[in-house]
């Protein structure tokens, strides 16, 4: 006999850390979208396998969202189940490397590893988001990539196995990783860090780093980081600016006066559709005028059907 959504959340005991219908705006940087129809929050291993195993026996999609710092959510929202990682946010040292579950945010850990006498990280400093996505995205700045650090990722297959895979496997290029082309959920990632004394070195390099976004105002308006990803020898955002595409504006989503390649929530009334619709005319705008074909570096999440 087939088990039942309310039969399978009693039988696993998720009451405390599974919801739903719950609105995903609060969770998005864009402040938009729409909502989840069952949202998870899981703290540990063990509930995180609890809820794939929940997802499983009742034929569920699997969402994992973490900082929605580079992700779009329908205002249709996300069906099935969605998997929050922000309580996954413990991390350990061991010698030089620094092991840190997938919803610690990256400057967290960035101020962690430094708090150790250990370096490699500060450049990244002032980027947004969590672990999780910066892997799976392969995020970086000033040349700096995050898996130029990885040592290996923990994650979980859609059967709850716990699987490892280490740098040679994980396929990172530009805004790409293994985890682009998988289901794979990641639960933890370890760093190989260099053992440095001058932490307040250390701490110059992230502040400044962080600075640097701060004055390119990339924190004025609620917005998700670059739409596209540049083109090889390329800067997208110098192309949407040379076409004269700067602060244009559909219904409150605007291209960013300070970044070209930035779509921002200006009003805070822009809906993901607003959103898309700019985005779209840009990629046209640019094909149009430069015939260069942008890709979307910012992920779609949920149900984006007509």
């Amino acid at each position: 006999m087939s088990t039942t959504i309310r039969n399978a959340h009693e039988k696993i005991n998720t009451t405390r850390f599974l919801t739903h219908d719950v609105s995903l705006k609060p969770f998005c940087s864009f402040h938009t979208g729409g909502s989840a129809d069952i949202f998870g929050t899981p703290s540990n291993l063990h509930e995180l396998r609890m809820l794939i195993a929940y997802a499983r026996e009742n034929d569920l999609p699997i969402t994992v969202l973490g900082g929605g710092t580079n992700v779009l959510i329908s205002d249709k929202g996300i069906k099935g189940l969605t998997i929050h990682t922000a309580h996954l946010k413990n991390f350990h040292i061991r010698g030089t490397l620094l092991c840190a579950q997938a919803g610690c945010s990256i400057d967290r850990i960035i101020q962690g590893s430094i708090e150790h006498a250990l370096s490699g990280m500060e450049l990244l400093g002032g980027l947004p988001g969590t672990i999780g996505g910066a892997v799976r995205g392969n995020a970086g700045v000033h040349q700096v990539h995050i898996g130029d650090l990885v040592e290996w990722v923990d994650y979980l297959d859609h059967s709850g196995n716990l699987m490892r895979t280490h740098k040679e496997e994980l396929d990172f290029s530009y805004k790409h990783s293994f985890f682009s082309e998988t289901t794979g959920i990641i639960y933890e990632v370890a760093f190989r860090l260099i053992p440095n004394k001058a932490t307040s070195e250390a701490m110059r390099l992230k502040e400044q780093s962080r600075k640097e976004r701060l004055d390119a105002g990339q924190y004025a308006f609620a917005s998700a980081g670059c739409i596209f990803k540049n083109p090889e020898g390329l800067s997208a955002g110098a192309m949407i600016e040379k076409i004269g595409l700067k602060q244009k504006n559909v219904n409150g989503a605007m291209v960013s006066p300070f970044h070209a390649n930035f779509i921002v929530n200006q009003t805070g009334s822009a809906s993901s559709n607003d959103v898309r619709s700019l985005a779209q005319e840009v990629a046209t705008q640019v094909k149009k005028q430069l015939d260069i074909d942008l890709e979307y570096e910012v992920q779609f999440m949920g149900d984006w059907s007509d």
